[in-house]
């Protein structure tokens, strides 16, 4: 059997077949009709895709029914808004989608498709009545949770589905529990008597899902929360700088066994007082190095933004103006054709002299160098705009990139500034430690003291390079990001406009072959 796609006459002999009265052939009585068209029944048609519903009326449409035919996606409805059921039974539809602009469809029957979930659904949450999911390829009980959302969800068929719940006797009073809102399920009614014996049998079960429920949901927006701050970052070039509170590089100095052993063992020598000093100061630089990041980034941004802007107001410009010339030499065209069109009407007159017709040959001949001769200044005219757009751009590129550059190179030194500022800090606090350490060993024998300074000062030494690698692969980090970001962000500009370029001369020979034709 042949596809068949959805056409008028597809629609005529549908509606004819089932008493439907569309003899007329008056064209206007058939666009009319199509016009008030409100239930459209195309079951087993053997259409292949969901097209040409354009001859429908959008507005009017309630129902339509594309049971029994080929259809492998769910597609082309958004502009059916009104659209109260929707059957597409028996295809071969895999997903759910595409429904977004259906706000008010009540019913939606997808029995008999190869479906594994169900989903997609979200603009149908306060509309939805009835659903017909059954026999699909559907594996997952999930899918009751996310029905569990839909309020107005009066029937649901499930039936033939190869999932399964344990106890196998308990899948309907689990799901009526759940689906609190059904009336109908599976195609036998739910009485107020078996609603409220599910309830009391799946109470802890439901109170424990919507604890965890509402625990998702606040993960959700946390992690929503955390991906934009974390973009943020890296937008600023802070993914390797610890973040202000939470943690940051003094951690690994505390956890060192040397230096621990000292903050416990000379504690009354006021240790702890210049740790918090030293810690101190290592956030206030960490903040320094924050907030010159996220005053780079809004520097930048800024600054491709007002780029960007111009950008489009000069194109616009460009445009504007090739407009101009394009319309002015469409008037001209237009009074040589008519002039022309006048000449050879005087041609076919009989009573015109011979010589009276060769001037006027002439005159046409005339007439056609100038237009060919009109055509070429056009085509060097909108090249020179072209030309005169692209050097301005450029320009502009190029004034943006130095622009940029600066601002790059003092953030770049500020964060260069900071982090040798931090890694002396460490440093003079390292030595610090190692004095008290030292000076804690001169009690013991000299055997004992010379072990124990010598471990004092390897683990030192092991912690100073740990913390000068911290810091310098965090500065490398940010260095590196920014001169990458200026580097793409270039690249992608020029690369822009020299597609663009390209394109606008493309489009200029093609209109002017056109005219030549």
């Amino acid at each position: 059997m042949e596809f068949t796609v959805i056409d008028a006459h597809v629609i005529r002999s549908n509606h004819d077949d089932r008493g439907g009265k569309t003899d007329a052939e008056d064209p206007d009585e058939m666009i009319a009709w199509f016009k008030e068209l409100r239930h459209l029944d195309l079951s087993c048609s053997n259409i292949l895709h969901i097209a040409n519903l354009g001859l429908i009326s959008s507005t009017n449409l309630t129902s339509l029914k594309l049971s029994v035919n080929r259809i492998d996606k769910i597609c082309n409805l958004e502009t059916y808004t009104n659209l109260l059921e929707l059957d597409l039974s028996h295809n071969h539809i895999k997903q759910i989608e595409n429904l977004q602009g259906l706000v008010k469809l009540r019913r939606l029957v997808l029995n008999h498709n190869p479906l594994t979930t169900v989903q997609n659904l979200d603009s149908q949450l306060d509309s939805l009545e009835m659903l017909d999911i059954g026999y699909c390829k559907i594996t997952s009980i999930r899918f009751i949770f996310y029905l569990k959302k839909f309020k107005n969800l009066v029937s649901l068929i499930v039936e033939g589905n190869p999932f399964r719940i344990v106890p196998a006797d308990s899948e309907r009073k689990f799901i009526i529990s759940l689906v609190q809102s059904l009336l109908v399920y599976n195609n036998k009614t739910v009485t107020v008597e078996e609603k409220k014996e599910s309830l009391e049998t799946f109470s802890k079960l439901i109170s424990l899902l919507e604890n965890n429920d509402k625990k998702l949901k606040r993960l959700s927006e946390d992690e929503k929360l955390r991906l934009e701050r974390m973009n943020a970052r890296k937008d600023a070039f802070l993914d390797r700088i610890p973040e202000s509170g939470d943690v940051d590089f003094n951690v690994s100095i505390f956890r060192n066994p040397t230096v621990e052993q000292v903050l416990n063992e000379n504690s009354r020598y006021g240790i702890h007082n210049a740790y918090r000093v030293h810690a101190e100061n290592f956030r206030q630089l960490i903040n320094e190095i924050t907030e010159a990041a996220e005053t780079s980034r809004e520097t930048r941004t800024r600054l491709v933004i007002e780029f960007r802007e111009k950008l489009r107001c000069l194109i616009n410009d460009g445009v504007n103006e090739s407009r101009k010339c394009v319309t002015k030499f469409a008037e001209y065209k237009k009074r040589l054709k008519c002039d022309l069109h006048k000449s050879g009407d005087s041609l076919q007159d009989d009573t015109v002299a011979t010589d009276e017709t060769q001037l006027v040959m002439q005159r046409e001949a005339a007439k056609h160098k100038r237009l060919d001769k009109r055509t070429r200044v056009l085509w060097l005219v909108l090249m020179g705009h072209e030309d005169s757009l692209f050097r301005k751009i450029t320009e502009m590129i190029a004034v943006l990139q130095d622009v940029l550059e600066k601002h790059i190179m003092e953030f770049k030194q500020l964060v260069n500034n900071r982090f040798g500022v931090l890694q002396r800090q460490q440093n003079v606090f390292l030595q610090f430690v190692l004095e008290y350490a030292v000076c804690s060993a001169q009690s013991d024998d000299t055997n004992n003291r010379f072990c124990r300074v010598s471990q004092f000062i390897n683990d030192i030494s092991q912690c100073m390079e740990s913390q000068a690698m911290q810091l310098q692969s965090a500065e490398s980090y940010i260095t590196k990001s920014a001169s990458k970001w200026l580097d793409d962000v270039f690249n992608d500009l020029n690369d822009q406009e020299i597609q663009r370029n390209r394109q606008k001369i493309l489009e200029i020979a093609t209109f002017i072959r056109s005219q030549d034709e």
